[in-house]
């Protein structure tokens, strides 16, 4: 059975907050992130094209190597597709997306990232370098930002192929027969069960308290490949896929369906690498735009070492702290942090003519370069002239008493001292830089969340449904209590 559900894009509940007072100018920089962050990373608008990807990389799971695609391999080249298999150490996380990326940056374009199984960890990080178009999970654990395996497994009963995973005296573990032939291949015919088991990779269990960073599913668009499975939980597959809007695929086949059911494997891997791109200079690769990434904002109700509450315009959002909290602080800067390639939000201004001046820039860190959707309206100080705006691509259509600010937020596709060309999800705009513009930068940094402060939490729906979130973006602080 072949079943496909197309990657819906998902969407996040609108959140608004109205402000009113002197300090807007930097409020309104800082609340940029509570707009949606669209991404082309095109340098120049003349650089875009689109073409589809010619290369595929295939990165092996736990209990295998890269033998594990020899059946795919030649189906893909078939088609025209340059294929490279990775040989993972298996070692630890980081040693495997280390191979991986020695791998990605020896090809000549953009490229489709395809893992198994354990390897779902390993694309999820190594899937980050530009070069990487779109990925393809294949029955593989796939992480949320800060998320071990062990995180990830944590809410589901063990499948019964763990059960014959055993170690060796340096921890290494290897599947015994048993669980080769009715958990790992069970659907392959008893000789290429016996070439499992024989080729099969050792793999450090320390890899499993190894955690990703900020997972590269969240900005490219992604696959998956789901099955009868005995080695990882098929609810947990069915629910990861939906999670992360993936196209998702579901084959009667067991946990190594590269080799029990190549061509549709394949085929999925070949549909991934139709899809065009839009190619960036020197053979990189983008992505075609960004998700937001899901948030709330709003004053910090309550806090505690595991959970926070925080107050927003549709109500009170409560949240789970999963990891240990990062949180964001905004730190004086200049234009040298503003080079091609940033993820910046720009406060402007609009002139009777329609040009636009920047008044404030705000550069934020890779990993904050998505926010939630829905626009965030600003009072304008008293006596403003002028309306301003922020916008996220597009002009809210929320009506106007008096004069607003609004924040694009993009990637930075041109700039020079004097001009910004800002790319979004819709098109690009063009805003001017008058001089003494004021440069913020948003960085990781000790900073207190207290009750009654303004914060920006990015959150992550967890498999049970939950709402959880481990980075913090501190807008304000509370005010100072008077006693009279």
């Amino acid at each position: 059975m072949n079943n496909s559900k197309t990657r819906d894009g998902g969407r996040t509940k609108e959140y608004s907050l109205i402000i009113k007072g002197p300090a807007i100018a930097l409020l309104a920089f800082s609340i940029c992130l509570a707009c949606a962050l669209t991404v082309g990373a095109d340098r120049s608008q003349a650089a875009a094209a689109e073409s589809t990807v010619k290369n595929v990389v295939l990165v092996h799971g736990a209990f295998a190597d890269g033998s594990s695609w020899a059946k795919i391999i030649p189906l893909l080249e078939a088609k025209g597709l340059h294929v490279t298999a990775v040989q993972n150490p298996l070692s630890s996380l980081a040693d495997d997306v280390a191979a991986t990326k020695r791998v990605i940056a020896n090809q000549d374009g953009p490229v489709i990232l395809v893992g198994h199984s354990w390897a779902g960890m390993v694309i999820s990080e190594a899937g980050n370098d530009p070069r990487v178009a779109g990925l393809v999970y294949v029955a593989a654990i796939v992480p949320d930002e800060g998320q071990s395996a062990n995180d990830v497994l944590k809410p589901y009963p063990p499948p019964p192929g763990l059960a014959e995973a055993k170690p060796d005296t340096a921890g290494f573990l290897s599947l015994t027969r048993k669980g080769i032939d009715e958990d790992f291949v069970p659907d392959l015919p008893p000789a290429e069960r016996a070439i499992v088991y024989a080729t099969q990779g050792p793999w450090n269990s320390a890899c499993l308290a190894d955690k990703v960073s900020i997972p590269a599913w969240k900005t490219k668009p992604s696959w998956f490949i789901a099955v009868n499975d005995r080695m990882l939980p098929p609810e947990y597959e069915q629910a990861v896929a939906e999670h992360i809007h993936a196209t998702t695929t579901t084959l009667a086949a067991g946990h190594v369906p590269m080799l029990s059911r190549p061509k549709q494997v394949a085929a999925v891997i070949i549909d991934a690498a139709n899809k065009p791109v839009t190619a960036l200079d020197a053979g990189r690769a983008s992505a075609q735009s960004v998700p937001p990434l899901s948030g709330v904002m709003g004053q910090v109700k309550s806090v505690t070492h595991n959970s926070i509450e925080i107050g927003t315009k549709s109500g009170i959002v409560s949240l789970k702290i999963t990891q240990p909290l990062t949180t964001y602080r905004q730190v004086p800067s200049d234009l040298s942090q503003v080079t091609s390639d940033s993820f910046i939000g720009v406060a402007s201004e609009e002139g009777p003519d329609g040009t636009e001046a920047a008044k404030q820039i705000l550069v934020f860190p890779i990993e904050l370069r998505g926010a939630a959707e829905g626009s965030v309206l600003l009072d304008a100080p008293a006596g403003a002239a002028r309306p301003s705006r922020m916008t996220n691509g597009s002009v809210s259509g929320q009506p106007v008493a008096q004069s607003r600010s609004r924040m694009t937020n993009g990637v930075l596709q041109q700039g020079s001292g004097e001009t910004l060309v800002v790319r979004y999800r819709d098109g690009s705009r063009t805003i001017s830089v008058p001089a003494g513009v004021p440069v913020t930068k948003v960085e990781a940094g000790s900073v207190a969340i207290e009750p009654g402060g303004i914060a920006y939490a990015v959150t992550v729906q967890q498999p049970n449904g939950d709402l959880a979130t481990s980075s913090i973006f501190v807008v304000s602080a509370p005010a100072p209590q008077t006693r009279n």
